[in-house]
């Protein structure tokens, strides 16, 4: 097996086993969505879910651990966003901001994804990130008046940080902070303690809405076992590698 096939060995009590296959992804983070879209529609917030990475990536983790009985982190810190043509919007707050910061809200331009280091089988460790707010990097780009031309724009990311390209090395030199070493995105110690405090603060929340994002993947997941059997019926070659 190639470094980059390996994968955790299995996890005792896990709903779901690594790797989780790409359609069984696309069903976590439509659930999770989901959820999202609906909490923001309920608080009646101005901009919907743009700017609740925060709450994706809390939400996100707690989701992931409960499914996969492995510790999933939300962080938080900085992230450049590459929006084609040489072009890119850099989130990151100023030294002074985040050190004065008492509360999460009190920062702009910060990011929140998830984290999780592995164990593998050989040993070593592997570090996972997952991005479920990719989905908003066109609104971000429109709200710093930079054009958005990558027509290859994706939901979410989930990918071994040793697989993510770095940021490209011509492009360094105009960027800020941590692009510089080739992350698009980097932890801060003070956004981690600001979201450390939002967690804390918000957390029978965002345990109820985990529990509805578990609700919603339940009865996806139960769909789709209900309609492959039905789909393979209706055709004389096999379908399972299509539909599932």
């Amino acid at each position: 097996m190639n470094a980059s096939d390996a994968s955790p060995g299995p996890s005792p009590g896990a709903v779901l086993s690594m790797p989780i296959d790409p359609a069984t992804r696309d069903l976590i983070d439509a659930a999770l969505n989901t959820v999202m879209e609906s909490a923001a529609a309920d608080a009646s917030l101005s901009m919907g879910t743009l700017g609740r990475c925060a709450d994706y990536a809390l939400v996100g983790a707690r989701v992931l651990s409960l499914l996969l009985n492995r510790p999933y982190v939300a962080v938080s810190g900085g992230e450049i966003i590459d929006c084609g043509d040489g072009l890119y919007v850099v989130l990151f707050p100023s030294r002074d901001a985040r050190r004065r910061a008492r509360k999460l809200s009190d920062l702009k331009d910060y990011h929140c994804w998830i984290e999780a280091l592995h164990s593998m089988p050989d040993g070593s460790h592997r570090l996972e990130s997952i991005d479920f707010t990719a989905r908003h990097d066109r609104l971000v780009a429109d709200m710093f008046d930079i054009p958005y031309t990558r027509q290859d724009g994706r939901d979410y990311l989930w990918e071994w940080h040793d697989l993510i390209p770095e940021v490209p090395m011509q492009a360094r030199h105009q960027l800020a902070a941590n692009g510089r070493n080739g992350d698009w995105m980097w932890t801060d110690k003070n956004c981690l303690r600001l979201l450390r405090l939002y967690e804390e603060e918000h957390d029978s929340l965002l345990n109820t809405l985990a529990g509805k994002v578990l609700h919603a993947l339940a009865d996806a997941m139960q769909a789709r076992a209900t309609a492959i059997p039905v789909a393979a019926a209706g055709s004389s070659k096999p379908q399972w590698a299509e539909i599932g």
